[in-house]
């Protein structure tokens, strides 16, 4: 606190603030500075909590100052002084004093740090842009997860019809076993009627063994097809199990998202509201 100047000729009103304005910061949670001024020069400064702006008794009022407008202009008046000034805003405020006669006979200054309510601010504005950004992420994750439900509903009905034409082979494999059966029935039947007929039924009795052979082959290939169509149907039920866990985790993961974006919604409501009531903090001081 720097000494107050003492002169007789001040005031009883100049000198009962003098007295209460090292009470002043004691009774509140603001950081404030206070100048008492007669008309000429400071009487009395006392610094904030955690700043000072650097004046001393005896200064002579300085131009364009708040204080010096509200004594020569006989008005009350309320400014912001940027942050640039002292490194952190500042909310000043001057009213003139007067004597019984209505004369202006000084003023009184007083200065509050708006530092807090600056960083309240800033930090309300970088909650906002991070729930922003994170609402962005959350936005194209749960389009990803949709993109991968889709094509996993699209994979999972080509299975469908690569089954479809699996069970479509098996019918066939099938039949051509049918006929290999046949074939190789009549072929016996033939090679039987060949040897009866002796020398005669020898050209047919070649006709009937390769009709025999041929059966055979058939046979053989159709229980390779059989083999390679049962591992189809066995993959295909394999795949179908894991895609269909897929679209659960899928849901579920589509579900939680959900949950989660209606969070963030909601932390982005309140990141707003608290960037409002920081931002009026800040500066609704200056429409008082």
């Amino acid at each position: 606190m720097n000494h107050m100047t003492e002169e007789p000729a001040q005031h009883e009103l100049i000198r009962a603030f003098v007295k209460v304005a090292p009470l002043l910061n004691n009774l509140t949670h603001d950081d404030i500075t206070v100048g008492i001024y007669d008309t000429e020069k400071l009487i009395i400064n006392i610094p904030g909590k955690t700043f000072s702006l650097n004046v001393s008794p005896g200064d002579p009022l300085v131009e364009g100052d708040i204080v010096t407008n509200a004594i020569r202009t006989n008005t009350v008046l309320t400014d912001i002084v940027p942050k640039e000034l002292f490194g952190f805003p500042l909310v000043a405020r001057a009213i003139p004093l007067h004597d019984e006669q209505g004369k202006v006979i000084g003023g009184i200054g007083m200065g509050t740090s708006l530092e807090k309510a600056n960083k309240l601010f800033e930090m309300a504005e970088s909650f906002s842009a991070i729930v922003e950004e994170t609402t962005a992420s959350i936005e194209d994750i749960s389009q990803s997860v949709t993109h991968l439900a889709d094509r996993v509903t699209n994979v999972t009905i080509q299975m469908k019809d690569v089954s479809s034409s699996a069970q479509q082979i098996g019918k066939i494999s099938t039949v051509v076993k049918e006929i290999s059966d046949q074939s190789n029935m009549l072929g016996l039947n033939a090679s039987i009627e060949a040897a009866r007929a002796g020398e005669f039924g020898k050209g047919f009795s070649v006709v009937a063994d390769e009709i025999r052979k041929l059966a055979t082959r058939s046979k053989e290939n159709v229980d390779q097809i059989n083999g390679i169509t049962n591992n189809i149907q066995e993959l295909l039920l394999r795949l179908n199990d894991a895609f269909s866990e897929i679209h659960t985790l899928t849901d579920t993961q589509s579900g939680s998202i959900q949950e989660f974006s209606a969070t963030i919604q909601e932390i982005s409501a309140k990141a707003e509201e608290l960037a409002q009531v920081a931002e009026e903090t800040l500066y609704a001081k200056d429409n008082k």
